[in-house]
């Protein structure tokens, strides 16, 4: 059986999924649980506690991304385009992660940035020590490991994450975000993968133009 701080956790992230991080109260949280708010404050301080809660999960689960082996394949290429694929399923089957996210993008120092707090600190800071640090290692290590086989050309790794990660957001949300609400489509998921990968590609191509 679930433990009432579990199941707060479970019922916050399903409400920002639904209604968006400022679409719901802690009164929200608690009538379907069956509780009274009091009782959300005997295992959390605030509604923001809640939410930074609620991406730590996110954050533990994003810090296995890219863990594809590139000496294992033999093929640096086609295992970061099976890395890049799964990027997307995380984010696709995570879309309160994904809103949490564009909160902390959309606020910087003019309110709480839960996934930054998750995170231990700012992204420069999280990409060198933190819980994400590993991730960013094993990304650092396959780019080297296609530069190495002529494959990519050399760029930063902060540069390709940061461009991985912002277009795989817009497109996920604009011009709608239906994809979220609606949950996966098979369809939808197999065009983003391709249009990420497209865009990947001409980025990490070794005539591309340093950018």
């Amino acid at each position: 059986m679930l433990s009432t701080r579990v199941m707060i956790l479970n019922e916050a992230e399903r409400l920002i999924a639904q209604k968006g991080v400022f679409g719901f109260t802690l009164d929200d949280v608690a009538a379907p649980l069956k509780v009274r708010v009091p009782s959300i404050y005997k295992h959390f301080a605030s509604r923001d506690d809640v939410l930074v809660e609620v991406s730590k999960r996110f954050i533990s689960a994003l810090s296995l991304q890219f863990a594809t082996s590139a000496a294992a394949t033999g093929d640096p290429r086609a295992a970061l385009k099976r890395a890049c694929d799964e990027f997307v399923d995380f984010h696709v089957a995570n879309p309160a992660y994904v809103r949490l996210s564009l909160v902390d993008l959309a606020t910087p120092e003019g309110g709480v940035e839960y996934v930054k707090r998750a995170a231990g600190g700012p992204f420069r800071a999280n990409f060198r020590s933190g819980p994400l640090a590993p991730m960013h290692r094993r990304l650092a290590k396959l780019l080297a490991a296609g530069h190495r086989a002529g494959d990519f050309r050399k760029v930063p790794p902060l540069d390709f994450y940061r461009l991985l990660k912002s277009a795989l957001l817009i497109r996920l949300v604009f011009p709608d975000d239906q994809l979220l609400k609606a949950g996966r489509s098979v369809g939808s998921v197999r065009r983003i993968k391709r249009e990420l990968w497209n865009l990947v590609a001409r980025y990490l191509a070794t005539g591309a133009a340093a950018r």
